[in-house]
């Protein structure tokens, strides 16, 4: 706007700059851009927690019913080998003691006999270790160990060795006592071989400690004789021939087999250990009757010996070797 326009009379300088300016209503207007809306909440899936959920009650119940059948064969399986062993331990105190007859049996082979027996049917004596040790090989003695028939007590006063006729009926005295603890339906156990072949030298040093050793000669030195001892503690069972555990539960799985197994034996053993250290006196009566029904077969002379808990043995005849 200049001075003396004649559109602008009558306006004051200050209208005239408010006229000037650009119009409020001409000015474009300024729209504001709406937000995007905001997305729908997630939905919780609760689909697949509900499945997750569902599975491991399924996996904790599964592993609950395995478990509970586990422990079921096993203690079934416990439970059949307990019965047995209670069925041992029946026929244990079933084994008759031997009677005042019986015991009279056991000594009717005097000292005398034995002697003479071993004279004819044996070796030597010999005098020192060396001079034993050479008939032993000239005469093809066998020397006795431990094994499933009978354990060999360590001593310093006898050799392991017999002759061939001994050893045998030493295996026919074992052989007998397992068979007689079979009929009626007990596992094998051993008996002790305490003492065997004795040299000049080992006889006249017992004589001073050992109440049974002969004065003069005895059957010893000839390698036809030994004592079973029938000493409360020296049964045990046969290792080499225990009947097997149990039959295993079917409900035992295959991945506990071999723990549980191991531990059916290692428990079998202990138990019939026990009952070796329960029932001495009905082994020791199995046994005298072994000795009596080889004695009236004439395999052997026995005598009980009382001073000293020894079944005091000597082969009677010549014999071949028992097939065990």
């Amino acid at each position: 706007m200049s001075p003396g326009d004649p559109s602008h009379e009558g306006l004051t300088p200050a209208d005239a700059v408010f006229e000037d300016a650009p119009s409020i209503a001409s000015a474009p207007l300024i729209v504001p851009t709406p937000e995007p809306p905001e997305p729908p909440a997630a939905r919780p899936r609760r689909g697949r927690a509900r499945w997750a959920a569902f599975l491991a009650l399924a996996i904790v119940i599964g592993l609950a019913v395995v478990g509970m059948r586990t422990n079921a064969g096993v203690r079934a399986t416990m439970d059949a080998q307990d019965r047995w062993l209670a069925e041992a331990e029946a026929a244990f105190e079933a084994i008759p003691l031997l009677t005042d007859d019986e015991i009279a049996l056991l000594k009717r082979s005097r000292n005398a006999r034995h002697v003479a027996l071993a004279e004819s049917l044996g070796v030597g004596p010999p005098d020192t270790r060396a001079e034993a040790e050479s008939l032993a090989v000239r005469y093809d003695f066998v020397r006795v160990a431990t094994d499933s028939l009978y354990t060999v007590l360590p001593t310093t006063s006898s050799l392991p060795l017999l002759t061939p006729s001994a050893a045998a009926a030493l295996d026919s005295i074992a052989v007998r006592f397992r068979s007689y603890l079979a009929q009626r339906g007990l596992p094998p156990f051993r008996f002790a071989v305490s003492s065997l072949w004795r040299t000049g030298a080992d006889q006249a040093a017992l004589r001073g400690t050992n109440v049974n050793a002969a004065a003069g000669r005895s059957s010893h030195e000839y390698g036809t004789t030994y004592d079973l001892t029938y000493n409360p503690t020296r049964y045990s069972p046969a290792p080499d021939a225990l009947p097997p555990p149990p039959r295993l539960d079917p409900r035992v799985p295959g991945p506990i087999e071999p723990m549980l197994r191991e531990r059916l034996d290692q428990r079998q053993r202990r138990a019939l250990d026990r009952l070796a250290e329960t029932y001495p006196s009905r082994l020791t009566a199995a046994l005298g009757r072994a000795l009596i029904d080889l004695e009236d077969a004439g395999v052997i002379a026995v005598v009980r010996e009382e001073r000293q808990p020894v079944y005091h043995v000597t082969v009677a005849r010549r014999t071949a070797a028992v097939a065990q």
